[in-house]
């Protein structure tokens, strides 16, 4: 802490203060700053993307609210020392003119990153647009219905609903959809589970990314699963994020459950504002499901059509 108080004083060198402390830290930054971008916008898309948004503020903040002020403060507070002690006045004054140019480059930086930094900001504390979402215990009581959009809590509510009451053994997911994260999250807690899935009026979008890591797979007669491609919900992210490859990892997910490659190749053929609703038949075929019921018969145990158990 002395060695960090002594920059900010202005105390040491100006050569440590200058090469070390500005030039050589601000390149170590630069260098760790593409890998740093990649983990948050990576793991944003496999967990809570609302904490990966604030880890992201708070690196950001900390990087040009603490770091940044230190460096400039130190160097020039130094050149100042440099100038009143020595004769020669050129490298303070440079080093001066180093650190305006450094403030005006990143003021403009900053301007014309103010996109990114709003859509990160509505991630960390905005609304959440898929909240809209409701679950609840039916039929005799082993079986949890999701039915809404798939928010942020999404994974975390089904986690602690799973943990209350009696034992559950599947899953109805009635949903057109939501963050790509909440599809992923919700589909480990099924997998860890080992919950069969159903859904009664319809699964599409990352909804069916959770349907697919079902045990057992199962479509009532009126629901159909759809299918179309990613798309980044922040117009200002897209230079940071690669949806192929995001298709790409859950391609190979839903291969790991079994599903026949050559539908594969369909899967995220239709645009984002547009969907592909394979047909039962096809869904049978390509294993993505294991069978067709009814929903009165799950819930309640009676076939509609005999009007029996």
């Amino acid at each position: 802490m002395s060695y960090v108080v002594r920059h900010w004083r202005g105390e040491l060198s100006l050569p440590i203060a200058f090469w070390v402390n500005f030039v050589a830290l601000n390149l170590l930054l630069l260098a760790l700053r593409p890998g740093v971008e990649h983990v948050l916008l990576s793991m944003s898309l496999d967990d809570d993307p609302r904490f990966m948004a604030r880890m992201a503020l708070l690196h950001v903040g900390f990087v040009y609210g603490v770091i940044y002020p230190w460096q400039i403060v130190g160097v020039w507070r130094s050149a100042g020392r440099w100038l009143a002690g020595r004769n020669r006045r050129v490298w303070p004054l440079a080093s001066r003119a180093v650190l305006v140019l450094s403030l005006v480059g990143t003021t403009l930086t900053a301007v014309g990153a103010s996109a990114v930094y709003r859509d990160i900001g509505t991630i960390a504390f905005g609304p959440d647009r898929y909240a809209d979402y409701s679950l609840q215990r039916v039929g005799d009581g082993s079986l949890l219905h999701l039915e809404g959009y798939l928010g942020y809590r999404v994974a975390r509510d089904v986690r602690r609903a799973l943990a209350s009451g009696p034992e559950v053994q599947a899953i109805i997911l009635d949903s057109p959809g939501g963050w790509i994260a909440s599809g992923r999250a919700l589909a480990r807690v099924i997998g860890e589970h080992r919950l069969d899935t159903y859904s009664f009026e319809g699964c599409h979008s990352a909804c069916a990314t959770a349907f697919i890591s079902g045990r057992n797979r199962f479509l009532a007669d009126e629901a159909r699963l759809g299918f179309h491609q990613y798309a980044v919900p922040f117009g200002g992210l897209e230079p940071y994020s690669d949806m192929w490859l995001e298709q790409q990892r859950d391609l190979q997910h839903f291969r790991s459950q079994g599903v026949n490659p050559s539908f594969l190749g369909r899967l995220f053929q239709a645009e984002h504002g547009d969907a592909w609703y394979p047909s039962q038949r096809e869904l049978l075929a390509a294993r993505v499901i294991s069978g067709v019921v009814r929903s009165e018969k799950v819930l309640f145990g009676v076939d509609p059509v005999k009007g029996q158990p």
